[in-house]
């Protein structure tokens, strides 16, 4: 019989649990998962969390309704950035893209004023994609 290596599992995260410190929940093959993690240390997708010579479970940041601004022009990407920054919501530049996390009352006051050029999307959000501004250390 050959030796297959050990098996990979996955632990299925949403966008903003990735700076979570701790985490306990199950894998998909339904291992329990106990992670303590040092502050300002995200988890990225597909990073190993946990190896042994029988399992590898690594992290799967699920991909989740998102609202992209498709400009190319800086006015109203820089209004759109204002916008949304007004509420506090952190924003991603995916693909050339201003992407934020999908709220209802945002996508509607976006549609008025962006009209077609914001559409929802399903994205995958990454902290390394999040546009940082002064204060922000991730």
């Amino acid at each position: 019989m050959y030796a297959s290596g050990p098996k990979i599992d996955f632990l299925p995260l949403q966008w903003y649990e990735v700076n979570r410190t701790v985490i306990k929940r199950k894998t998909e093959g339904g291992r329990d998962v106990s992670l303590s993690r040092f502050p300002k240390t995200p988890i990225y997708n597909g990073e190993v969390l946990y190896e042994t010579d029988e399992v590898i479970v690594k992290a799967r940041v699920e991909p989740c309704a998102c609202i992209v601004l498709h400009a190319n022009d800086m006015a109203t990407i820089g209004n759109f950035c204002f916008d949304v920054g007004n509420r506090h919501l952190p924003i991603f530049c995916i693909d050339d893209r201003m992407v934020v996390s999908y709220d209802g009352r945002l996508f509607q006051a976006l549609s008025a004023k962006y009209g077609d050029k914001v559409r929802m999307e399903a994205k995958r959000l990454d902290v390394r994609d999040a546009i940082k501004a002064f204060g922000n250390y991730l």
